[in-house]
């Protein structure tokens, strides 16, 4: 009775922490923005998925970047920001801030690399970003197309079908029942 009952609980334990990686995993894919990024209220996470942020950061990182006011950013301050003028594919790059502009109240821009950027593009700065090193990878292969579908589609699919052949059972049972 004793084993029966801690392989139960075993049970309940993974299926609720599958459960809780599942949600988060969905809740991810679907705080996408334009630029495939997921965002939490001021926060991105970004998955370094290849070299293009080293040495700072290393392919298979999760940074969390929080972004900023416009008004806190300085001159000197280190940024990430998303460059959309690379063969329509929008990249990641940080980059320290040359200058910096007002446009409007609510518009600035700022020079980077020689190139002006619009202060929507700016993700926040280099020295208020989290890293977990790994954990990029591991969100890489959850968030992916096929990661998602052995994570969250085939277990629920398996379920369903299960609990319909449990219904399909019981009313067979309850079908003896009655017979006899």
């Amino acid at each position: 009775m004793r084993v029966k009952k801690v392989g139960s609980i075993a049970l309940d334990v993974i299926v609720t922490i599958w459960f809780i990686i599942a949600v988060f995993v969905t809740i991810c894919l679907l705080s996408y923005n334009e630029f495939k990024v997921t965002k939490f209220g001021n926060n991105s996470l970004i998955i370094v998925d290849s070299d293009e942020l080293e040495p700072l950061y290393k392919e298979g990182d999760l940074l969390v970047v929080k972004r900023i006011s416009d008004n806190k950013i300085e001159v000197g301050d280190e940024v990430f920001y998303y460059n959309t003028s690379k063969d329509s594919e929008t990249m990641i790059f940080t980059d320290v801030v040359q200058d910096k502009e007002a446009v409007t109240k609510t518009e600035t821009t700022y020079t980077l690399n020689g190139s002006r950027v619009s202060g929507e593009y700016i993700m926040g700065s280099t020295a208020s970003t989290k890293v977990y090193s790994g954990l990029g990878t591991v969100m890489g292969i959850l968030t992916s197309k096929w990661g998602y579908m052995f994570l969250v589609i085939f277990p629920t699919l398996f379920a369903i079908i299960y609990e319909i052949m449990m219904i399909i059972d019981i009313a067979r049972d309850k079908k003896d029942e009655d017979e006899s």
